[in-house]
């Protein structure tokens, strides 16, 4: 679900956000826990507060959610990462040196 929804909802224009944990979610549906929501018909008194809802999910996190993708790791690699890096570039600094020298 977490892979294939929100670039749907992405596609699609539907205001979407991912959420800590499923009793949060239940706790909206009267249940212990839940997967995944969908808010299909609201009562008219009731529109005034999902819009506020709605608003601030876009603005705290599907207008941000390009920026995070993209920052996503910040490029710092660990010590095993570094390590097999520097392998691989000793390897090809020799292969490199074998292949000239023929």
């Amino acid at each position: 679900l977490v892979i294939w929804l929100p670039a749907l909802c992405r596609k699609m224009g539907i205001p979407y956000c991912i959420v800590k944990s499923k009793a949060r979610l239940g706790t909206v549906v009267h249940q212990k826990t839940a997967t995944a929501l969908a808010i299909t018909g609201v009562k008219p008194e009731d529109k005034q507060a999902l819009s506020a809802l709605v608003s601030a999910v876009n603005a705290n996190f599907t207008e941000k959610s390009d920026e995070i993708r993209r920052t996503w790791g910040g490029g710092i690699m660990g010590t095993k990462a570094n390590a097999k890096v520097a392998k691989r570039d000793a390897a090809a600094a020799k292969l490199a040196g074998r292949t000239k020298a023929v």
